[in-house]
Order: C-alpha cells, then structure tokens, then sequence
C-alpha cells in the first residue's frame, strides 16, 4: 500500500507537472495572441473612426457646396430679376414663384414664362419708340426752297458749316 501511495503521488506529480508545463505555455502563448488581437482590434477601429470622419467630411462638403449654389442662384436671381420685369410686367407679382423654379434649375426667362404662361398673364412688354435722344440723324437745316436731295455737295457743306457755328450739330 504504501508503495501504491507512493505511485499515486509519483503520477500525481507528473499529471501536476504536465499540466503546469502547458498551463504555462498556454500563459507564453496566450498573453502574445491576445496582444495581436489587441492590435487588430485597435487597427480596425481606427480605420472605422477615420472611414466615419471621411464620411462626414464629403458630407459636410457637399452640404457647404449646395449652401453655395442656392445663395449663387438667388443672387443670379435678383440681379436679373429687373430685366425679365421689363420684358414682362406681370412677373412683378410673381416674383416668390419665379424665384421656387429658378432655385429648383429654371433660367428667369423659363421661370417667369411658366409662371404667366399658367396665370394667364403672359404678355410682353409693349416696346415705345423713343424719337428724342442721341441716335437721331441730324440734317442740315436748309434755308432756301431747295430740298436736301436737290443739293449740290458744295450747298450740302455750306449747310453743316452753318450747324456747326450755331451749335446744332457737334463733332465730339
């Protein structure tokens, strides 16, 4: 019996030292895989968090870049509002309209003709013809009977010679 003791602790002892001996290269190992892992896990947050800050970043771009076409459009709008309430009168009236299809792509012109066309108060601005200003010919004022296709071209001279010195014609 007490030799069977003494096997029984013999392998008691080897099944303890076995086990200790892999215990402890499961400690070697274990400690290093779990710093690899600790790695991969820390790699593979950052490149979540910077996939997120990129995404955020073509975000915010693309929000400040649409900010910047609308406030374009709406100063585009206004600039060339007044030329498209000459050409139609009633756009005046229409304006808050205009300005929803211009933002939204229209051009002013398209915008306010679709306006008025469906109001039904598509009418173009009647053109007056302004006979006073700086474009009109100016004729030499004759002072016989002769009219001017009758005139030799020494008469036509004397003529405008005669504007000049009084101050109806001017050459600057």
């Amino acid at each position: 019996m007490a030799e069977e003791k003494k096997e029984d602790i013999q392998k008691d002892t080897q099944d303890d030292t076995q086990k200790d001996t892999q215990d402890d290269v499961q400690d070697d190992v274990q400690p290093e895989e779990s710093k690899v892992e600790k790695r991969i896990k820390q790699l593979s947050n950052k490149v979540k968090l910077t996939s997120e800050e990129r995404d955020e970043l073509a975000t915010a771009k693309d929000t400040a870049e649409a900010e910047r076409d609308a406030a374009k459009k709406e100063v585009e709008f206004y600039s060339s509002f007044s030329d498209t309430t000459d050409k139609y009168p009633a756009a005046k009236e229409y304006k808050d309209e205009i300005k929803k299809k211009v933002l939204a792509g229209y051009t002013i012109e398209d915008a306010a003709v679709a306006i008025l066309a469906k109001e039904g108060k598509l009418t173009a601005a009647q053109k007056v013809d302004n006979p006073a200003g700086g474009s009109a010919t100016n004729t030499p004022l004759s002072e016989g009977d002769k009219p001017l296709n009758e005139m030799t071209r020494e008469e036509k001279r004397a003529e405008v010679e005669k504007s000049i010195e009084r101050g109806d014609i001017s050459l600057t």
